[in-house]
């Protein structure tokens, strides 16, 4: 009875110091099958997510997302997939979809292409 008690406590603390998976976490998402295209996938989710009065229209100072290189530019700098994908900031609305946020990661881990 000794035997199963420590056996059973062990595993108890190996399964503790394991590492969970954060279900938000997109860092190593498979994107063979998402294929995100710029004007077919990423502008609409933006047009419906952060364009609008006082957000990410054009002109703004917090990034004019109606083009591609305002875009391009909060990609490349990272701050799209840290306030979208990790920490879920933005938009203030709430977050994005999980299927729109992956398919954000896949663009952003492609390069962000304009396509």
């Amino acid at each position: 009875m000794k035997k199963l008690s420590a056996f059973l406590l062990l595993l108890a603390l190996a399964a503790s110091c394991s590492k969970k998976q954060n279900p938000n976490d997109l860092s190593n998402i498979d994107c063979s099958s998402i294929n995100a295209k710029y004007a077919a996938d990423i502008k609409p989710i933006m047009s419906a997510s952060c364009i609008y009065s006082g957000c990410h229209e054009a002109g703004s100072s917090r990034g004019d997302f109606t083009a591609y290189a305002g875009l391009k530019a909060v990609a490349d700098k990272g701050s799209l997939e840290s306030k979208v994908i990790k920490d879920q900031s933005m938009p203030p609305s709430g977050p994005c979809s999980l299927d729109n946020r992956k398919q954000i990661q896949c663009w952003i881990n492609a390069g962000a292409p304009n396509n």
